[in-house]
């Protein structure tokens, strides 16, 4: 399995994973529950599920419009007070959750194209962070 063909059992688990994710998470590292203070943490699973497909979307074929995507969401993440230091807890707890999720599917090459494909969209964030988007 590569990147692209994990893409559609995450988009079809109905949230379970994205659960799992913020649950470690905020085990992990209690301090980033500050950003989620009132929030539905149905729609925020549901957002990052699908923004995990922008991630693996601009990965896989660097389409301009998911690079702005993710630029407008670091942006937002910016503006929201998520620091830059914030991004390697994440990436760590979320590259565990698909660990698990995926199981005897997880192989090396799979584990390798997730962390590039986060390590890449992290750098598209963050520059993002200081610019600013009209509509």
């Amino acid at each position: 399995m590569d990147i692209s063909a994990s893409v559609p059992a995450i988009m079809s688990s109905k949230g379970c994973i994205i659960e799992r994710f913020y649950d470690r998470m905020f085990a992990e590292h209690p301090e980033l529950r500050r950003h989620f203070t009132n929030r539905d943490m149905r729609i925020q699973a549901s957002m990052l599920t699908v923004a995990l497909a922008s991630v693996e979307a601009y990965y896989s074929h660097h389409f301009p419009a998911t690079e702005h995507y993710l630029k407008v969401l670091g942006n937002r993440h910016f503006h929201e007070g998520v620091r830059p230091e914030d991004y390697p807890k994440f990436q760590t707890a979320l590259l565990e959750t698909l660990e698990d999720f995926f199981g005897d599917q997880w192989q090396p090459d799979l584990a390798r194209q997730w962390k590039e494909a986060l390590e890449l969209a992290v750098q598209t964030m963050l520059e993002g962070y200081h610019k600013v988007y009209t509509m």
